[in-house]
């Protein structure tokens, strides 16, 4: 639905003003637009992938026997999610 004139207006009033009193709060809305959201989106698609290729790592290294692609696995399934989750988290503070 589109917005009147004087609704857009009185929109990019508010916009204005927000950015000249609290231009840290303007930066991080407008960090919410899509491309936000389509980063966090491969973001939780990369982690799903590194947590289910490294369970697979451990189950091939457990299976063969050979200890050093279980622990490959186990970095892979549980310390890079952990620390990208980490990473992103600190960023969210600042």
């Amino acid at each position: 639905m589109a917005l009147r004139d004087d609704e857009q207006r009185r929109l990019a009033e508010i916009e204005r003003r927000l950015s000249e009193d609290d231009p840290r709060l303007a930066r991080r809305l407008a960090h919410l637009g899509s491309a936000y959201l389509s980063r966090s989106i491969v973001t939780f698609v990369a982690l799903c992938a590194c947590f289910v290729a490294g369970l697979a790592l451990v189950a091939a290294g457990t299976q063969l026997r050979f200890w050093p692609v279980s622990i490959i696995g186990i970095v892979l399934a549980v310390g890079v999610p952990t620390v990208v989750t980490w990473r992103v988290w600190l960023r969210g503070l600042r």
